[in-house]
């Protein structure tokens, strides 16, 4: 080795030892993600060949081994502050219960034990931070990032994927594939690039006051530049005092601003730069959300308008949509989803826990699986579907979905039945249930239609394949002269209404061929209100479809006051 080449390695050794000592000596120079947590044991049993021990993986992505002090993990509410460590350069260390050393120890060499260890089976927040309280990882786990179903009976670890995108959520982690169930203190099984070329978006936006908004990415960011503002754009009588990142998953941005905002206005807000995912990507501009104040939930200012009992080839990816009714700006945060029972839901949910602002006459998707609803439907606008675990299994047949605020005061609320459905589907799975009309009640059988067939069956986020904007001009009338009942979202059904000026009459419709026959008693002496709606989908009462050719709907009406019956036709017409 000649002269030069031999003080250069020598210069490269002294600075590699500097680095070193510098991180062992002074670990408040660690920056996020420099540490990171690699590999989650949450349920060991039943135990694969790994002893029946819950564990949590750290690694050092640095090129230099670290000392750490007063560091300390979060896993749920409770806090634990760690021993101090050694971590080698991109090295392990294995946090276990102390009860469950000896067990560990001859798997791995660097190990650390606390008095006592407990993760949640089904999933929940870890997170590492420094001797500042300074979060340098956070990873919100849950038993559904195991893609195989076998996994998440137990016995197998979550593991990264990606060590060099450690803040990428969900898409990083999945089951250890080795026999053993997984790798403490050992490279992990499943270690991978994994692709992300998608800048990060905001999600929604929420008030924390009228002085601060939250705005909410997608994914965790971070900023190039943590003094900048000016990357934020918002109306000009709003000035921003300052920024901040909000830990300990970092998703989302606070502003601070130095006014209030004005109720009963709108505003709108972009992002344009200085904010990145852990790929590098660029957010370079955002778009205008608009937000506001928002109002108080009240009853009927949000409607359901479209749901799905039963999910294609029971993928468990059950959806729920809400349309905002109201003139007002209404925050999801205040909205809890029930279902079952009479009078209260057995079962109720947060709907949005960070919060969403939904806009006037606007749409809203709580899905079980928000993947699943995109392959399997057309999305207009993949920012109206939100990912909803908590969201309750819809049974099939029959069952009551409530729509309530925090105290439980029912802002809308429906019993449904299979029978809702468009009666010649041959199956229900994958087919939503929609609403026709927003003015009439929720309650109303005659309200709902099976999604057509010609918009995949699902329209979740968007207009509905079936509404009803039917103008009627007399008190008793039909939305169409003609129908055609092929589930194609034209004409697959005819809207009956009638009007009385009191409660109290007796109603009874029936459907006529053209030789005079009945071939479908709708109704039968049924107690009706003032406002009536009815739906004929061209069955007969064996609910064959009938042939083409013109039917008389006759509507016959009588009440106590008086023995008559009243008596009106219409025509209608059935064609393929």
């Amino acid at each position: 080795m000649n002269k030069n080449l031999k003080i250069l390695f020598l210069i490269f050794v002294l600075g590699m030892v500097y680095i070193s000592t510098l991180y062992s000596q002074t670990p408040s120079l660690l920056k996020r993600y420099d540490v990171v947590v690699s590999e989650i044991m949450a349920k060991p049993t039943p135990t694969i060949e790994l002893p029946n021990v819950e564990y949590i993986e750290l690694y050092n992505r640095l090129p230099s081994k670290c000392i750490l002090r007063g560091w300390k993990i979060k896993i749920g509410n409770t806090l634990k502050t760690l021993p101090e460590f050694t971590i080698d350069s991109m090295g392990f260390v294995v946090v276990v219960a102390s009860k469950n050393y000896e067990q560990v120890k001859p798997l791995c060499g660097n190990i650390i034990s606390l008095s006592s260890l407990s993760i949640a089976d089904a999933g929940q927040s870890i997170t590492l931070l420094n001797e500042y309280d300074e979060v340098i990882h956070n990873v919100s786990f849950k038993m559904s990032w195991h893609s195989e179903e076998i996994k998440r009976e137990g016995g197998w670890s979550l593991e990264m994927i990606d060590i060099g995108k450690p803040n990428a959520g969900k898409a990083n982690w999945d089951s250890s594939v080795d026999k053993k169930g997984g790798t403490p203190g050992k490279t992990n099984s499943i270690t991978n690039f994994i692709i992300d070329d998608a800048p990060p978006d905001i999600e929604a936006v929420t008030m924390l006051d009228s002085s601060v908004l939250r705005v909410h990415f997608n994914e965790s960011i971070s900023l190039q530049n943590p003094e900048d503002i000016s990357f934020v754009k918002v109306n000009q009588d709003l000035k921003i005092r300052n920024i901040s990142e909000v830990p300990p998953d970092f998703t989302s941005i606070d502003l601070f601003f130095a006014n209030n905002m004005q109720k009963d206005k709108l505003y709108a807000i972009s992002v344009q730069g200085n904010v990145y995912d852990c790929a590098g990507n660029f957010l370079i501009n955002s778009g205008e959300r608009t937000f506001g104040i928002p109002s108080e939930l009240k009853p009927n200012h949000l409607l359901i308008n479209e749901f799905l009992t039963s999910s294609f080839d029971g993928s468990d990816a059950d959806y729920l949509e809400i349309f905002n009714n109201s003139n007002e700006i209404i925050d999801l945060r205040d909205l809890k989803i029930g279902y079952g029972g009479d009078i209260l839901p057995k079962k109720s949910i947060v709907a949005v826990s960070k919060g969403m602002q939904m806009m006037p006459k606007s749409y809203v998707v709580f899905s079980k699986n928000r993947e699943i609803t995109f392959q399997h439907y057309f999305c207009k606008d993949e920012k109206t579907i939100v990912q909803c675990d908590s969201l309750p299994n819809f049974a099939i047949s029959e069952g009551t979905i409530f729509l309530s605020d925090n105290s439980l005061r029912i802002i809308d609320k429906l019993h449904y039945e299979e029978s809702m459905h468009y009666s010649k589907l041959l199956k229900t799975n994958g087919v939503a249930l929609e609403r026709l009309s927003f003015d009439r009640p929720t309650q109303s059988v005659d309200n709902w239609f099976s999604a057509a067939e010609t918009a995949g069956y699902g329209t979740p986020g968007y207009e509905n394949s079936h509404s009803s904007n039917s103008v009627f001009l007399a008190k008793f009338d039909i939305s169409n002269e003609v129908i055609s009942p092929n589930n194609d979202g034209f004409d697959d059904f005819l809207e009956i209404y009638c009007e009385f000026y009191d409660e109290g009459e007796r109603l009874t419709i029936n459907i006529f061929n053209e030789d005079g026959f009945i071939v479908k008693h709708l109704l039968n002496n049924v107690f009706c209100g003032k406002t009536n709606y009815f739906i004929w989908d061209g069955t007969d009462d064996n609910n064959n479809l009938l042939p083409p050719s013109f039917y008389i709907i006759q509507l016959e009406s009588w009440n106590l006051a008086s023995s008559k019956v009243n008596r009106k036709r219409k025509v209608v017409a059935i064609y393929r």
